[in-house]
């Protein structure tokens, strides 16, 4: 059974300056996964690297990035199908 403190709520995208005040525990945490390369998008998601096949490791950082946010943390691989968005670094 899942405790309401484990829970993340769903319906708030974090903002661009919560992801960024937590820059360094993303990046590390990005990398544990072997994740990379962590871009910002205009609307707060993050765009990143990943070598591995599948979208498990990109699916276990965004849970435990929500977490750590305590809000929900948008992320995409950098071979998403349309992405010529601009970004910058996280």
């Amino acid at each position: 059974m899942t405790s309401v403190s484990d829970t993340i709520v769903e319906d708030r995208r974090a903002t661009r300056e919560e992801l960024r005040a937590h820059r360094n525990d993303l990046i590390s945490l990005a990398a544990a996964r072997g994740l990379s390369n962590l871009r910002l998008r205009d609307d707060a998601a993050i765009v990143l690297s990943t070598a591995s096949p599948g979208y498990r490791d990109v699916a276990r950082f965004v849970s435990v990035a929500s977490q750590l946010v305590g809000a929900y943390v948008y992320a995409v691989t950098d071979d998403t199908p349309g992405l010529e968005v601009a970004t910058i670094p996280l």
